[in-house]
């Protein structure tokens, strides 16, 4: 049968038996968040479109590109949200949030939009998992929140994670560093694809971030931000290194890592799997971001993950359960003990089972063919005559033995009620 309407281009649906993949992944982080003292927030799907030009950066290719923006009958101009840590900001300024001296732990779990080539593991409908923690710059929220991350995947069976590690600087020494790309990407700008032409005048850190092969191999060559650091970013990339060698989480240190977003300061960090070029997780540093925001000027890190790309990591290497859940009962009854057989029914539910019915009321035959397709464990069967001495048929689905057995037998609680 072909469907009248399908599913546009770059999203799609998450079918049952993913969806309990899914909801064991998120439980799993929910728990792990927790532990972290980490609470959940959930912001709306669409916002000013403004506030990610100025938070995400005008001249990223979220904004240039991919960002779903459109104007509501109120003329206002807002956009689809494309990614997670802006929303939650505004959100704690919006709300009061801030308490002096207490770092704000928050995580969600939600849908992104941005208008990207479809592929593999990225639609233009993804989700994300992420945690931001607001108010607190020492280098040990760093450690933690990358710990985290680690953490994270490890509780989900990845244990050959790799921790990609860099610095990006503040405003201050970022400015010293750009202008000594500019001076090295100019003699290459043929070599350059058109965007980052765009970029070379406007922000030439987007350059390395640039995933045309003709781009990327001019990179290897350039100058390192980790020559150009302040002494106070300096210091706070060396404390962070110090403790993570001292707590022996290995890293590869990437200093052409700046993440595709313009408000990161200081430490960023991406966590790849071995064989894959691919990030599954990643983030860092937004210190500037809340004043950005018309905030107090609070420092703050956070990190995302991609849970297509997680989920198909995952299944690929035989770490992701997808049982389907099968009723543990399926009823069959005389149509005349119709009203009986919901009861029952509700009772084994009210005790936590997974309960099928017949709503056919078709002959008992009909009714067995059913609990057989429903792939039920056993089947209840309600006959006249066996239930005018309170008793049932019990049949096992897998082996077919059956037995008569008193309703006082089932794994259901009935004193008070009668059937």
């Amino acid at each position: 049968m072909k469907p009248k309407y399908t599913s546009l281009r770059g999203v799609r649906d998450i079918l049952p038996e993913e969806v309990k993949s899914w909801r064991r992944i998120e439980d799993k982080a929910r728990e792990l968040f927790r532990r972290y003292n980490y609470k959940e927030i959930e912001t709306p799907i669409i916002e000013p479109a403004e506030m990610f030009v100025r938070t995400v950066g005008e001249e990223s290719d979220i904004v240039r590109k991919e960002m779903y923006v459109f104007k509501d009958r109120g003329d206002r101009l807002v956009a689809l949200r494309p990614e997670g840590t802006a929303p939650v900001v505004r959100a704690f300024l919006e709300n009061n949030l801030y308490v002096p001296g207490k770092v704000a732990k928050f995580y969600y779990i939600g849908d992104m939009f941005r208008y990207d080539r479809p592929q593999a593991g990225r639609q233009r409908e993804f989700h994300q998992i992420g945690i931001e923690a607001l108010g607190e710059s020492s280098y040990i929220l760093d450690v933690e929140v990358i710990i985290l991350l680690l953490e994270f995947f490890k509780e989900l069976g990845l244990n050959d994670t790799i921790l990609l590690l860099n610095s990006v600087g503040c405003p201050k020494c970022r400015s010293e560093y750009s202008k000594a790309l500019r001076e090295f990407f100019t003699p290459y700008l043929d070599e350059l694809c058109e965007d980052c032409k765009v970029r070379l005048e406007n922000n030439p850190l987007r350059i390395l971030d640039c995933k045309v092969e003709g781009c990327k191999r001019v990179v290897v060559k350039a100058p390192s931000i980790l020559d150009y650091l302040c002494n106070d970013c300096r210091v706070h990339f060396e404390n962070v290194r110090s403790v993570l060698d001292s707590l022996d989480v290995r890293y590869i240190l990437d200093t052409r890592l700046v993440r595709g977003l313009d408000y990161y300061t200081k430490t960023t960090f991406e966590v790849t799997v071995s064989g894959l070029d691919l990030s599954i997780g990643g983030g860092g540093r937004y210190d500037g971001l809340i004043k950005d925001l018309g905030g107090p000027d609070l420092p703050g890190i956070g990190f995302a993950i991609g849970m297509e790309r997680l989920v198909n990591i995952l299944r690929d290497r035989g770490l992701l359960i997808e049982e389907e859940d099968v009723p543990d009962y399926f009823i069959i009854y005389d149509v005349i003990l119709v009203t009986k057989a919901i009861m029952l029914s509700k009772l084994l539910r009210d005790q936590g089972f997974i309960v099928e019915i017949s709503y056919t009321a078709k002959n008992l035959k009909s009714q067995l063919k059913e609990a057989d397709r429903s792939k039920a464990k056993k089947s209840i069967i309600m006959r006249e005559d066996l239930l005018a001495n309170d008793k049932v048929i019990l049949k096992d689905m897998t082996t077919g033995e059956q037995e008569e057995i008193g309703l006082d037998k089932l794994e259901v609680s009935i004193i008070g009620e009668r059937v």
